[in-house]
């Protein structure tokens, strides 16, 4: 198939300012050299520590933040290069889900303008078919149409999550990025909204790019999944390949740490020495190495590539790629 979202060498640097006349003495390379494929109706899950640059991908991608280097191809065009105008008409086939549902609805707007902004902005439909979309998508995302004529505070988070939702259905988008759309919830309320999203994802055959660092959300939702370790992606694969033959040495390591359901079954536990390593002086050669058990010489001076090793697994990793770790 061809990939309806494709990121090629994607890099997002933040300068770093000192002085008086605050020159640039350096960058955070939060995103460094990210290569995805995204295809249509299916989830990619991206996971990682926190400040792995996983929510800061997803901005980048739909040029909230603008992007320092790389292509971003959506639907034939690429993104990086188009104006604010193009961009501004583009936005109603890429929509997001917050990670924090009250921040990012306006708290003056009822529910109603806050969804009805949408369609205008875009030109969609008279104002009786912007009424009747709106009526439909509320029900759908699981409230009801009284909640309209309400204001944000009034609901619980899930509920904010849920009009977080619709504002990202109503303008029917072909791509939808999730970041982290229920770390901020309570456990039974993350299965609900995790539940709805993937009831709509069969009901509108949606495309999602899903980030969160736990691996179980990851895991219940997701086809594909996207490992990343300080600005780059370390391994790809399928959901089942990568629970149940992980590769890269960080990705077992994660998944050493995800507790196991059955009390009996033991699983062996991967610690990590040391901690991330900052993004504004990271390690040379492999990011990883420092942190990693089977680190050799050329760990350490040369970054590796994301290679397939087979069955569409593609990984980053020196050792791997050699056939030394399996």
């Amino acid at each position: 198939m061809t990939p309806l979202l494709e990121v090629k060498g994607l890099q997002q640097y933040f300068p770093i300012k000192s002085g008086f006349l605050k020159k640039t003495t350096g960058y955070v390379k939060a995103v460094d050299g990210i290569d995805l494929k995204v295809y249509p109706g299916e989830t990619l899950g991206i996971v990682g520590e926190s400040g792995c640059g996983k929510s800061t991908t997803g901005r980048t991608i739909l040029r909230l933040l603008e992007p320092t280097a790389g292509e971003v191809w959506f639907d034939g065009k690429d993104l990086a290069k188009l104006s604010k105008e193009e961009m501004r008409r583009m936005r109603k086939d890429l929509q997001m889900i917050f990670q924090d549902p009250y921040a990012s609805l306006n708290p003056r707007m009822t529910i109603k303008q806050i969804l009805m902004e949408s369609l205008m902005v875009h030109k969609i439909g008279t104002t009786a078919e912007r009424e009747r979309i709106i009526e439909e998508i509320i029900e759908v995302v699981g409230l009801r149409k009284e909640h309209l004529n309400r204001h944000p505070h009034d609901f619980s988070g899930g509920q904010r999550q849920r009009i977080g939702i619709a504002r990202a259905l109503v303008v029917k988008p072909k791509l939808i990025i999730a970041d982290e759309p229920v770390s901020a919830l309570d456990v039974s309320i993350q299965s609900q909204v995790l539940n709805l999203l993937k009831d709509l994802k069969k009901e509108f055959n949606l495309t999602l790019m899903f980030i969160s660092h736990d691996l179980s959300v990851v895991k219940h939702l997701c086809d594909r999944i996207a490992v990343m370790y300080l600005g780059r992606v370390v391994e790809i694969a399928d959901k089942r390949t990568l629970f149940e033959n992980p590769s890269h040495p960080y990705t077992r390591a994660l998944l050493s740490a995800v507790p196991v359901a059955k009390p009996r079954q033991k699983r062996e536990r991967i610690l990590l020495q040391g901690d991330l390593p900052s993004p504004a002086n990271p390690p040379s050669g492999c990011t990883f190495h420092p942190r990693c058990p089977y680190a050799t010489e050329i760990c350490k001076t040369k970054a590796p590539s994301l290679s397939d090793i087979g069955a569409g697994q593609l990984v980053s990793c020196h050792l791997v790629q050699s056939g030394q770790l399996k």
